[in-house]
């Protein structure tokens, strides 16, 4: 699998566990919750490997995006990129709140539980984002470059998870593909974290993305 496909696969990894993730956003709202070993191998998943692997894989891909000098990709990149700190910033909430929840102080399942709910909202809408703008730029890297990211995404999983750690979290996720099946694409509804103006403007970004990647690339970005 080169660059793209192996982040579409990792995506398809991650749907069905955000789905985990708004049950136990809605369990984890419950009188009575307490944080249990589900949660916590939740919270290592999203830590581990996406906020410490599959995020920056992707940072790695922006950067070489950006340096084959298109202009058209800076927006939706810059945009991309900005959802990923947050993303990272809800991650490192969670598991700051989850601490306090398993000390069993006062409002933590409550703030695990809007976490975990803000976690899954706004990944979702991130995926629907970055497949999008993946299938209309996939043509701008070449041969040197996907291999150059093939080696990159091999170092960034070895250092981050560790000999056979990356396959232990793709059999971990598997576990909630259902009947689907990670392989097949999961198709959620539009991204509900953002308003009309930003999709609108998104979707701009990306058709223009779309119509500019069949022209000559630019010099330099401008």
């Amino acid at each position: 699998m080169n660059a793209f496909e192996r982040l579409d696969y990792e995506h398809q990894l991650i749907l069905p566990v955000l789905r985990l993730a708004r049950t136990c956003a809605q369990r984890m709202a419950q009188p009575g919750a307490v944080a249990d070993l589900m949660g916590q191998e939740l919270i290592g998943f999203l830590g581990k490997f996406i906020s410490q692997c599959h995020q920056v894989k992707e940072f790695n891909l922006f950067i070489r995006l950006l340096q084959k000098g298109r202009s058209y990709v800076i927006a939706p990149i810059t945009n991309l990129h900005a959802e990923n700190s947050e993303l990272a910033r809800i991650a490192e909430s969670l598991d700051s709140a989850w601490g306090r929840a398993r000390q069993g102080q006062a409002g933590a399942c409550e703030l695990v539980a809007g976490c975990f709910e803000a976690y899954a909202v706004l990944m979702e809408a991130h995926i629907l984002k970055e497949d999008r703008f993946y299938r209309v730029i996939d043509t701008i890297l070449d041969t040197i470059d996907l291999l150059d990211l093939k080696a990159t995404f091999d170092q960034i999983e070895q250092e981050t998870l560790g000999l056979g750690g990356h396959e232990h979290y793709r059999q971990w996720a598997l576990q909630f593909a259902g009947a689907t099946g990670a392989d097949e694409r999961v198709i959620f509804p539009g991204p509900s974290n953002s308003g009309p103006g930003e999709q609108a403007v998104w979707s701009l970004a990306v058709d223009h993305a779309a119509k500019a990647s069949a022209l000559p690339a630019p010099g330099a970005v401008s």
